[in-house]
């Protein structure tokens, strides 16, 4: 029998939707769950366990989204498994909490939304294993599915061998894993090298706003004076392109062309919090009356100052309503009177992948600035995506103007005609890297700025190890710039902060020293990239095995 046969046979539930940015993997997903649980009084009562992104704005998008099941179902029909929530959906904060639910026919719900970390994967793996394994009598469940939301960014060797654990199980009939930057998720050999692309019966792109709807204007003279990848650099790159660009194009965020209706600008920072504050203080002294959003893991908030008293007000869009961010930022825009103001949103991670921000009642960006270079081509192409979506027939879509250097601009272009290639020509077939790829080898110089940035970041995850790796360690000076440092180099996003070290390494009560902390190397192992522990002089320590890193080369 042929590899290629033993590879499809052996991902035979698994099933990629691989779509463009914006352009309704969720519904898509939404779709295929309406149908499952039509087919439940033949096939089985069914149960699918969503995975959404690992924030609260994801999952509160997402969830919104499953209303029609709720509707047609009834109450507890949706269910979210998180520590905190605060929505109109059954809330649980554990595994037997969940199974309690699914035991009793009564309160068994019909879909579980949870986040995308470790934790939840294992307990959904284990909470798949009671199902499979011991067919509980009071469980009436004979079907189960899982659904995995911007899956190239949580893969991981041990999430993979999960999913080919949960694959293998008979309970489970299906697994889906959406994406519009399969890269990460496809290998050259083995289970995860052919997969079947989701068969989507009316797939169109009607309405839909991608990289040929944009006007880019592109400046690459002003790149050449930082030098990368010290978070600083980033930064201050980041903030002078924004304010070079929006000195040199006034019209950003001018309102002298006699417009009622606010400019909407999209202006992403780079990772660190700071940023995001600096690029807020920047917009207000650049543009007082602009109202400024900023998102991020510690800050959800709408600015602007009052026109009377000058005095910034500041809305929370941490709403109680059952609502996604992009509904609540519009309806306080209008609610207040804003809507002839220029409004800006920025943050990084939590406006960089899977976040809806356009609204069709305030319309679309009529702006965006782009500097992020340092970024990998799936992580600009999904930043870059914030910006597209099913618009056309709006009656507030404008065309956006894109500012941001010719590779930047190359590199969205060749992404999104990968993710379109596979959705047109490979609807309900086997797809490989090699399908994926194969747009970047007949477009020239935007294809080859694609394969520049993968040569590239592999080659910086090699010099990483061979030239700033001698004592297997970096110091930072504060928690800020060791989150950018491991977020740069080990493709980790390192949200959670702890002021004391583990307990195996505490010095009579106290944090250890940098001399301890390289002596006994703790915590290092075969699966462990890193570890970062603060020391007894507030510094923060970074250490690693660069071995280990070369190993583990493609997840970096």
């Amino acid at each position: 029998m042929s590899q290629s046969i033993v590879d499809h046979n052996d991902a035979s539930k698994f099933t990629l939707c691989v779509l463009r940015t914006q352009i309704g993997k969720t519904f898509t997903t939404i779709d295929k769950i309406l149908t499952e649980i039509n087919n439940d009084d033949e096939s089985g009562r069914s149960i699918h366990m969503v995975f959404t992104m690992n924030t609260l704005l994801s999952n509160r998008q997402f969830s919104k989204r499953l209303d029609s099941i709720e509707q047609e179902y009834g109450f507890g029909s949706v269910v979210v498994f998180a520590s905190g929530y605060n929505g109109a959906y059954t809330h649980i904060k554990n595994r037997q909490a969940l199974q309690g639910l699914c035991f009793d026919e009564r309160t068994c719900p019909r879909v579980v939304v949870m986040c995308s970390n470790s934790v939840r994967y294992e307990d959904a793996v284990e909470f798949t294993r009671i199902l499979d394994r011991n067919n509980h009598p009071q469980a009436n469940i004979r079907r189960a599915y899982c659904y995995y939301d911007e899956l190239h960014a949580y893969i991981t060797d041990k999430l993979r061998e999960q999913i080919i654990e949960v694959h293998s199980m008979d309970i489970v009939k299906g697994i889906t894993a959406l994406t519009a930057t399969p890269e990460k998720i496809l290998q050259n050999a083995g289970f995860w090298s052919r997969l079947r692309q989701i068969d989507l019966n009316e797939y169109n792109d009607k309405n839909y706003v991608g990289c040929d709807d944009m006007q880019f204007t592109t400046d690459d003279d002003f790149f050449a004076a930082y030098a990368r990848p010290s978070a600083d650099a980033l930064d201050a790159e980041c903030i002078g392109f924004v304010e070079h660009t929006i000195n040199s194009n006034p019209s950003i965020l001018s309102e002298e062309d006699g417009s009622v209706i606010g400019k909407r600008v999209f202006i992403p920072a780079q990772n660190r919090i700071s940023s995001h504050c600096a690029i807020r203080e920047l917009i207000f002294r650049l543009c007082p009356r602009a109202v400024v959003v900023i998102l991020n893991s510690k800050e959800k908030t709408l600015q602007y100052r009052d026109q009377k008293t000058n005095s910034m007000i500041t809305q929370l869009l941490s709403s109680s309503k059952q609502e996604e961010v992009s509904e609540t930022i519009a309806r306080i825009y209008k609610e207040s009177g804003l809507t002839s103001r220029p409004l800006v949103i920025t943050g990084f991670v939590c406006v960089g992948m899977g976040q809806t921000l356009s609204h069709h009642s305030t319309g679309s960006f009529t702006s965006a600035i782009f500097s992020h270079l340092n970024l990998s081509n799936d992580e600009i192409y999904q930043l870059f995506g914030r910006i597209t979506g099913r618009m056309k027939e709006w009656d507030t879509y404008t065309k956006t103007r894109v500012y941001c250097p010719t590779k930047i601009m190359m590199r969205c272009k060749a992404m999104e005609e990968c993710a379109r290639n596979i959705a047109n020509s490979h609807n309900g077939e086997i797809v490989s890297l090699d399908d994926y790829h194969a747009p970047l080898l007949n477009m020239g110089e935007t294809g080859e700025a694609v394969i520049e940035n993968i040569r590239k970041r592999k080659e910086k995850s090699t010099k990483i190890h061979k030239e700033d790796t001698d004592k297997d360690h970096k110091m930072c000076d504060n928690i800020e710039d060791t989150i950018a440092f491991v977020y740069e180099y080990f493709g980790h996003r390192m949200n959670k902060r702890t002021d004391i070290a583990p307990k195996e390494l505490l010095v009579e009560g106290g944090n250890p020293s940098e001399e301890y902390l390289m002596k006994r190397m703790w915590g290092l192992n075969k699966k462990s990239k890193f570890r970062v522990c603060p020391t007894n002089d507030n510094k923060w320590c970074i250490y690693w095995r660069p071995s280990l890193l070369i190993e583990s080369e493609d997840n970096v």
